[in-house]
């Protein structure tokens, strides 16, 4: 079992980035920015090279390093792939086949809401608790539900998620989703600047 790991949250603005020993103490956090042009191909690559940078930087080897969770903001399935993430611009896209290609490291991926609620259940807030309801607001918003320590994926795994959860039926302008009228319209980041 390696030493390290690493963590990435893929946000719609920046990916927030840490290397932890895998006893979850944090070595170590960044951020890059999130390209989102050209449907976001920069994504993968980019968070790619900022994972081998930091080995580089810090003398660690693939072999001392457990492997690269990684966070984005879409419904994931157990297999690590993407149907549709879009604040990033994803349409279809194997995170987890992509990661490793990149990396040549284990790579695990999870919705991003979904693996917050692991993360605080874990190390944080709801440490010690079984039964979790977690709300990400940032440039959308997200939900992760953990019911006795096991996470409600849902069928397409977005159980969870309510950003897309129409609150106004009378609204004319569409969400990136394509529907109009979704909470994150209103209480994400973008849709309070709205």
């Amino acid at each position: 079992m390696g030493t390290y790991c690493f963590g990435i949250d893929v946000g719609g603005t920046t990916v927030k980035c840490g290397l932890f020993r895998t006893d979850g103490t944090l070595v170590e956090k960044w951020e890059i920015p999130t390209r989102k042009e050209n449907n976001g191909d920069q994504i993968l690559p980019d968070v790619a090279a900022a994972v081998n940078a930091k080995m580089e930087e810090k003398g660690i080897s693939k072999a001392e390093v457990e492997g690269v969770g990684i966070g984005v903001p879409g419904p994931v399935n157990s297999k690590g792939e993407v149907s549709r993430a879009v604040n990033l611009f994803w349409g279809y896209k194997n995170v987890v086949g992509e990661m490793e290609e990149l990396t040549g490291l284990h790579a695990e991926a999870g919705n991003d809401a979904n693996v917050a609620a692991l993360g605080e259940a874990w190390k944080g807030a709801a440490a010690g608790s079984s039964d979790v309801i977690m709300v990400t607001l940032g440039t959308g918003v997200g939900g992760g539900i953990i019911v006795d320590g096991k996470i409600v994926t849902g069928h397409h795994g977005a159980g969870g998620e309510i950003g897309h959860a129409n609150v106004d039926h009378h609204e004319t302008e569409s969400c990136n989703c394509g529907n109009r009228g979704c909470l994150e319209q209103y209480a994400s980041a973008t849709g309070i600047v709205r």
